[in-house]
């Protein structure tokens, strides 16, 4: 069932110089065998074509003539060595008024009795507008709450360097929706960041007050990206170029 997440994303730099900020934030969260019907009964909201708000294909994981989820089980067969078969749902910021950014979105995917195997991170680096997926096997963790750590190896932020571990946990899309990642280097955790969300219906009203009472999101992610890279090059935080 398609649904609205709303709630804060917070940021808290650790070393070598304390930073932390937060703000606002909602996400869509999308049945990727739903996309068309969801957005049929607003006026303002689109599936692949131009609208105040769209969800375009290109913006998304995979090849435009490929569907987002073939794509996303096609990645977990790869990846993962298995067959994906039930429900993907797509957390996610879509197009606002002609543009879209979006720093992360996650796929998490079900199988047919609803429980979570795995979680798809898709990420896109700024200024360079690189992507990268990190793939997570939920599959033989039996507590709610999915952890896991592994290698940094994509270049995200140019004050971070690339010689780190992450930590990333997260809870299953409930009415409760929780994320946090820790950048580790040298045994310390440097950097971490977490989205607490909460489920919110998915109605024509509901979409609209996004999309008219907030500053888009695609908008005010990378608004606030370069303004909090600004801070942090005033605090004089050592700048790593890309790799």
């Amino acid at each position: 069932m398609n649904a609205i997440y709303k709630g804060t994303i917070t940021h808290h730099r650790h070393h070598p110089r304390k930073h932390q900020f937060s703000y606002r934030i909602n996400f869509l969260y999308i049945d990727l065998d739903d996309i068309k019907a969801a957005f049929a009964k607003n006026f303002f909201w689109s599936f692949n074509r131009p609208n105040l708000a769209s969800l375009m294909r290109t913006d998304f994981f995979g090849p435009k003539n490929q569907s987002i989820k073939k794509a996303i089980q096609q990645l977990l067969t790869e990846k993962l060595k298995f067959k994906h078969k039930g429900k993907v749902y797509l957390l996610t910021s879509i197009r606002y008024f002609g543009y879209c950014f979006n720093p992360v979105s996650f796929y998490y995917c079900m199988d047919n009795n609803g429980k979570l195997v795995a979680i798809v991170s898709h990420i896109t680096n700024t200024p360079w507008n690189e992507k990268f997926a990190y793939v997570h096997d939920c599959r033989d963790i039996p507590s709610a709450s999915k952890c896991f750590e592994f290698d940094k190896a994509f270049h995200v932020s140019p004050f971070m360097p690339m010689d780190m571990k992450y930590k990333w946990t997260f809870t299953p899309p409930r009415d409760f929706l929780y994320i946090s990642m820790d950048n580790i280097r040298h045994e310390k955790i440097q950097f971490n960041a977490e989205l607490r969300l909460t489920k919110l219906a998915w109605t024509p009203s509901s979409l609209n007050k996004i999309l008219f009472l907030n500053l888009p999101m695609s908008v005010k992610s990378i608004i606030l990206i370069y303004w909090n890279a600004a801070i942090l090059a005033i605090k004089r935080i050592k700048y790593y170029p890309h790799p």
